[in-house]
C-alpha cells in the first residue's frame, strides 16, 4: 500500500483525493494545509491517519512515500525541494513552480534523487487526446485553445506573485498539448499579448504560433476573454497526411475527416483527465510503467509559455528552452 501526503486541501486537492479513493494500492494518509479546518475536514472525509499545518510533519514521516503538492505555485519550489530532500515521491499540480527557471531546478534536483516525479499534466490523458494523436500522428499543423471566462481579480491564481495569472497557469496546459501532438521539442516562438483587462496587471491573454523541431507548427490561444460557444473552454486541430481532426466540448467531442474524404467520423470520450495521470502515476511507482508526464515535460511547457510573453513584451521571436535535457 502506498501511503500519500496532500500538501493543499483546496479544489486541486479534493479532486486528487476523490481519484485516489478510486484506485487500489493507494491511500491518502496524511492531509496538510495552513488552514487547520480543512485539514481536518479532509482526514475525516478520506479516513486519513494525520491532519497538519505543518509540512516537515510530512517530510518527517516515514510512513509516507508519496507526496502530492496542490498548493499555490510560489510556495511549490520551496515545498518540492524539501520534499525531495526527505526523498518523498512527488505529484506536482502544474505549473510545477512560478518560473520555468524554478521549475527546472526541481527536475533537476528530483532527476539526481532517482525518485518517481510527476507533474498534472491532465490534458494528454483524455480519451479523445489520445484517440486525436493516433488518427492523426504526424501532423503538419496543430492549434489549442485554452479560453477561459474572465478570472476574478482576487483569485490567487490570478495574483502575479502567488499564481502568475491566467495565461501562465492554464497555457501549461495547452502549451503541452501543443509539444505532445507535435511529438517534438519547441524551438521559437512568435507571439502576441497583454494584458488587456485585468486589474491584477498579468498578461491575461495571448496567441502564440510555435515552430518544432521536426517542422510542425503550433498555435496557441489561451486567456480569459469568455469562453467561446461550441467548441468550449478546450479545443485543439490537427491537420497532417491522414487527415484532420477537431476535438471540442472540453476535448470529449473528436470529429475526424480523412485525407481526401468526405466522410466525418464522430467519437466521444470522458473528461477523467485526472483519474488516468493518477493511475499512470501509479503504475510508475510500481515500475510497471515510465512517468507519463514527467518534470521535464511541465519544464517544457512552462519555458513555451515564458517564451511567448517575453516575444509578446519584444514584439520579436523568441527562442524556447535555454535549459540542457541533463543532470
Amino acid at each position: 500500500m502506498i501511503n500519500a501526503a496532500l500538501l493543499g486541501c483546496g479544489e486541486m486537492g479534493r479532486l486528487h483525493a476523490d481519484c485516489i479513493a478510486q484506485l487500489s494500492g493507494i491511500r491518502i494518509y496524511a492531509c496538510c494545509d495552513t488552514n487547520e479546518s480543512r485539514a481536518l475536514a479532509f482526514r475525516e472525509k478520506y479516513n486519513a491517519a494525520v491532519a497538519t499545518t505543518e509540512p516537515q510533519r510530512i517530510w518527517q514521516d516515514e510512513n509516507i512515500q508519496l507526496v502530492y503538492v496542490a498548493t499555490p505555485t510560489n510556495s511549490h519550489k520551496a515545498l518540492c525541494l524539501a520534499g525531495i530532500a526527505a526523498g518523498k515521491h512527488l505529484m506536482i499540480e502544474k505549473p510545477i513552480a512560478l518560473t520555468a527557471s524554478e521549475a527546472h531546478e526541481i527536475y533537476t534536483a528530483a532527476k539526481r534523487a532517482g525518485l518517481i516525479a510527476m507533474v498534472g499534466l491532465k490534458f494528454r490523458f483524455y480519451e479523445m487526446v489520445q484517440k486525436a494523436r493516433a488518427l492523426v500522428p504526424s501532423p503538419f499543423l496543430v492549434s489549442v485553445q485554452v479560453m477561459d471566462d474572465p478570472w476574478p481579480p482576487d483569485f490567487w491564481a490570478n495574483d502575479p506573485e502567488q499564481g502568475g495569472g491566467n495565461v501562465i497557469s492554464q497555457g501549461i496546459h495547452g502549451a503541452d498539448l501543443l509539444r505532445f501532438f507535435a511529438d517534438a521539442d519547441p524551438e521559437c516562438v512568435f507571439a502576441v499579448g497583454a494584458n488587456y483587462h485585468q486589474p491584477t496587471g498579468v498578461v491575461d491573454n495571448l496567441s502564440a504560433t510555435f515552430r518544432f523541431e521536426n517542422g510542425v507548427a503550433g498555435s496557441l490561444i489561451v486567456g480569459d476573454c469568455g469562453q467561446p460557444p461550441q467548441v468550449s473552454k478546450f479545443m485543439a486541430q490537427l491537420h497532417g497526411p491522414a487527415g484532420s481532426v477537431l476535438v471540442t466540448e472540453r476535448l470529449t467531442h473528436l470529429q475526424f475527416k480523412p485525407r481526401g474524404s468526405t466522410e466525418i467520423s464522430t467519437y466521444r470520450g470522458e473528461e477523467s483527465g485526472i483519474l488516468e495521470e493518477n493511475r499512470a502515476l501509479l503504475k510508475a511507482l510500481r515500475g510497471e510503467a515510465p512517468v507519463a508526464a514527467t518534470l521535464w515535460e511541465g519544464y517544457v511547457a512552462q519555458a513555451m509559455i515564458e517564451a511567448g510573453i517575453q516575444s509578446a513584451n519584444s514584439r520579436r521571436a523568441e527562442r524556447v528552452l535555454t535549459e540542457v535535457h541533463s543532470v
